[in-house]
């Protein structure tokens, strides 16, 4: 392609979860087994998807998981189709920084699946702020549409890998991918 975003040597910003790991079936195996909520991962359609059973939403319930079974829940992640590959050949031509919103007390189990599925990346950000727009990079590839909103706003290509709870609208200007080859062709020549 040549009419790539981004010039090789470039920061890319890497998500974690919906983006290299496959977040939604671990959380549905959960909601089934605490919560006696059958759902499919493509039926969690909005981030304030309300879970019977509790008193909060979807983000409630990442949120005890992070808290309470870290190495269940973020060991246990399969990772996205292809990302291993693409990864390792998009770092030769970019920099591959981790920009991951779980807490800090579950990067080390991160890292280690990351070790463990042979991801590759150059450095993992230990701290990122909601606004992930303001974290140094040129670009963010993220599955939530918010913040590949801010990263566009802060002036970053922004990639949206589609999820069921993304809303291409609302980052007017991303790049749209379904899967890591869909990434490989947008950035590569």
């Amino acid at each position: 392609m040549t009419d790539r975003p981004l010039a090789p040597g470039s920061t890319l910003l890497v998500d974690l979860d919906g983006v290299v790991a496959e977040q939604l079936p671990r959380l549905c195996t959960y909601l089934r087994r605490e919560y006696d909520h059958d759902v499919s991962p493509g039926a969690i359609d909005e981030w304030s998807y309300d879970v019977p059973g509790t008193d909060g939403h979807i983000g409630d319930v990442i949120h005890e998981l992070m808290a309470d079974h870290p190495e269940w829940y973020f060991g246990g992640m399969d990772p996205r189709s292809g990302v291993g590959e693409a990864l390792s050949a998009l770092g030769a031509e970019y920099r591959i920084e981790i920009a991951t919103h779980r807490i800090p007390e579950t990067h080390d189990v991160s890292k280690a699946w990351l070790d463990d599925h042979g991801i590759y990346y150059d450095e993992f950000h230990e701290t990122v702020p909601r606004d992930k727009g303001s974290v140094p990079g040129d670009a963010l590839i993220d599955d939530y549409h918010g913040n590949v909103a801010n990263a566009i706003d802060a002036g970053k290509a922004g990639v949206l890998m589609r999820q069921p709870y993304s809303d291409p609208a609302a980052c007017d200007g991303a790049h749209i991918v379904d899967s890591w080859d869909d990434v490989q062709a947008l950035l590569s020549v």
